[in-house]
């Protein structure tokens, strides 16, 4: 999207996505609605990611700051196998908290995570033990070179 940043497009979806949710919630229950939605959002974000990258398999470093993601980070560990980085700011997890939806948010925004990775990034494994969405302290994003 030309001229609007993530986060104003995020908040726009947002407005569409939780209301679909809910509904979905009511009538699926809200673990399948959540799975179902989560699903959705993932494939179609690794779709869209899939086609925004320079080269695919390349090291995790090579595509950080690729996307212009509100965030501030830390590189915890950086070698030719393994790329560990601590996310310290999220101003997606500021907005859905403020607005109530963190577990929406955490749907929309860190649940694609594994899905984008693994389309991405077939021969690294990526883990992520917690995030800020759902109350961490930071987001904890690591990638290690299958193998090594």
């Amino acid at each position: 999207m030309a001229g609007i940043s993530i986060l104003d497009a995020v908040k726009i979806q947002a407005r569409v996505v939780i209301p679909i949710v809910r509904a979905l919630e009511a009538e699926l229950g809200k673990e399948k609605a959540h799975a179902l939605v989560g699903r959705a959002l993932a494939e179609a974000q690794a779709s869209f990611a899939a086609k925004r990258v320079t080269s695919r398999d390349a090291h995790p470093r090579e595509e950080v700051g690729a996307f212009s993601y509100p965030v501030e980070s830390e590189i915890v560990e950086n070698t030719d196998h393994s790329l560990a980085i601590d996310m310290t700011a999220c101003e997606f997890a500021k907005y859905f908290r403020s607005i109530a939806e963190p577990e929406i948010g955490a749907l929309m925004t860190c649940g694609v995570d594994f899905a984008v990775n693994a389309k991405l990034r077939p021969s690294w494994d990526f883990a992520r033990t917690q995030t800020q969405m759902q109350g961490a302290p930071f987001c904890d994003f690591r990638w290690r070179l299958r193998g090594k």
